[in-house]
């Protein structure tokens, strides 16, 4: 039997790596877990996994967008997307230094808008305290948010390295859209015996169903946030692949009764805003496919009378959550302590408004920016609110709008960064709205139906940012995102299909003659 001395060395080499890692690895184990520990478990992990994340950090970076995962192992327990999108956008950018063939999709429409997004951002937070992390021993907080807004615009740049290639397009739309399958576990949070329920360490307890025992939560009256999501991601993905018309088609009955059953089981979370987005994402589809000129729109108004007149004198009958989420409605008989929770929460937000909108011209020209300061930390964690002083306070100093969180788009935008801001978040979507239009006008057939998806969903976050829901550090990122997507898909901004016009030419013999022009 031959040695091979290179096969030796390699395996020494080996054994030189694993062995000293193996008996860290188990000292460490056997110390209290903190993030030093998590950390360093985790960049061994990063390291293993490397070259799969390398080859694979696209594919990777479309699924970790939706998911409702966290790097609890990393300091500030940041979201799976943002570390993804900092890792595939490094790889993208370092394999087009090393290899000239690999070229971003070039949009400069896109790419001059969300330099100026990046640019308000970052002024103001240098002219406001900097961008402070207090999880990792910063004197200032708040700049979760500046790294949200930052990397949201990476996103974009991170969807638009490479084009989607499309024998993998189907592939693709499934992972951008299903990857918010997995987020019932975050009401599954009371339930779950050890060893499984570390699994909420990744997929955190959404707060809402997973509060409290097991004893105190009941289907129907508990908000099931996080089984509202999943079903609306089943809901969605069924939108895309199907359209309206392949939904209500009644030669797939199974099809639409899978589609009823995860439309009404958005509505276990019992937030308005789920069923007001739905409404009005399917009335836009509707009108998009073209059913309003078919003969599909008999059955749909039918089906639609039939509801109104089981739901009007029977809503009280209705478990709670989907009471809350009907509430809305004018003329609905509800539980009056459904009634009185959801016009709480309404004036508690009017409340902020009412006291918010006078402070906006003061922040016109520099925005308060997302930095807090030491006082604004401790009124907001050390009980200043808790024992009821909030009820006497101005509302616009109660503790989500110090952070911010003005459940309101236009004070979201110009309390932080001022009219620059408003600038910027109108450049973005505008400009992300014109892509998608072009794109589902102009797109490929076999996109016609996700095109359309994308489209209505950034219109009606445009329009419930002014109207009913909005928060610029979300949504920035969210047209950012969706023009991206849409952009890698159709590998550009679809225009008009050139075609060839025909010329009639009569030769001299009498005989008809055809040539492109």
């Amino acid at each position: 039997m031959t040695s091979n001395p290179v096969a030796a060395i390699r395996m020494l080499v080996i054994y030189s790596i694993c062995i000293p890692l193996a008996a860290l690895v188990g000292w460490m184990l056997t110390n209290q877990m903190d993030y030093g520990t998590l950390g360093f478990f985790g960049l061994i992990g990063a390291l293993i996994l490397s070259p799969v994340i390398i080859r694979y950090h696209y594919p990777i970076l479309i699924f970790g967008l939706g998911a409702p995962v966290y790097c609890f192992f990393l300091k500030g327990n940041p979201p799976f997307w943002q570390v993804i999108t900092v890792l595939s956008l490094g790889i993208s950018v370092l394999d087009r230094t090393l290899n000239s063939d690999r070229k971003f999709i070039s949009v400069p429409l896109m790419t001059w808008a969300l330099i100026f997004a990046f640019g308000v951002t970052y002024m103001t937070a240098e002219l406001t305290g900097g961008i402070g992390l207090k999880a990792l021993g910063g004197p200032v907080s708040g700049g979760k948010k500046y790294l949200a807004i930052f990397i949201a615009i990476g996103t974009y740049f991170a969807l638009t390295s490479r084009a989607i290639p499309k024998d993998k397009r189907k592939l693709y739309i499934a992972f951008y859209f299903l990857s918010g399958l997995p987020a019932f576990f975050g009401d599954l949070f009371p339930y779950m015996p050890a060893p499984f329920n570390y699994i909420n360490l990744l997929i955190p307890a959404s707060g809402s169903g997973a509060a409290g025992d097991a004893g105190e939560t009941s289907l129907g009256t508990t908000r099931f946030a996080a089984f509202s999501a999943t079903a609306s991601t089943i809901a969605s993905y069924m939108l895309v692949r199907y359209g309206m018309r392949g939904i209500l088609t009644l030669s797939r009955p199974i099809r639409l009764l899978l589609f009823l059953i995860m439309f009404s089981l958005t509505m276990l979370g019992g937030f308005r805003v789920v069923l007001i987005t739905y409404l009005s994402i399917f009335a836009m589809l509707f009108y998009l496919e073209g059913l309003h000129r078919t003969q599909m729109v008999m059955p749909v108004i039918f089906g639609l009378v039939i509801g109104c007149v089981l739901i009007f004198p029977f809503a009280n009958q209705l478990p709670p959550t989907f009471q809350r989420s009907l509430s809305f409605i004018p003329g609905l008989n509800l539980d009056p302590e459904v009634v009185i929770n959801a016009e709480g929460s309404k004036a508690w937000r009017e409340g902020i408004w009412a006291d918010t909108w006078p402070k906006v011209p003061q922040y016109l020209l520099l925005g308060k920016g997302y930095a807090l300061s030491a006082e604004d930390f401790t009124m907001m964690g050390d009980g200043t609110f808790a024992n009821g002083i909030a009820a006497k306070m101005d509302q616009s100093l109660v503790a989500l709008a110090i952070s911010g969180d003005y459940h309101n788009g236009p004070l979201s935008t110009l309390m932080p960064f001022g009219i620059w801001g408003a600038i910027a978040f109108l450049w973005v979507s505008l400009t992300a709205l014109y892509i998608l239009f072009r794109n589902y006008r102009y797109g490929d057939a076999d996109l016609k139906t996700v095109n359309a998806f994308l489209l209505v969903v950034a219109f009606q976050k445009f329009f419930g940012f002014f109207f009913i829901f909005g928060a610029y550090s979300n949504d920035l990122g969210e047209s950012a995102k969706l023009a991206g997507f849409s952009i890698a898909l159709n590998w550009c901004i679809c225009g008009p299909k050139k075609t060839a016009r025909v010329v009639q030419r009569i030769n001299r013999m009498g005989r008809s003659q055809t040539q492109p022009a």
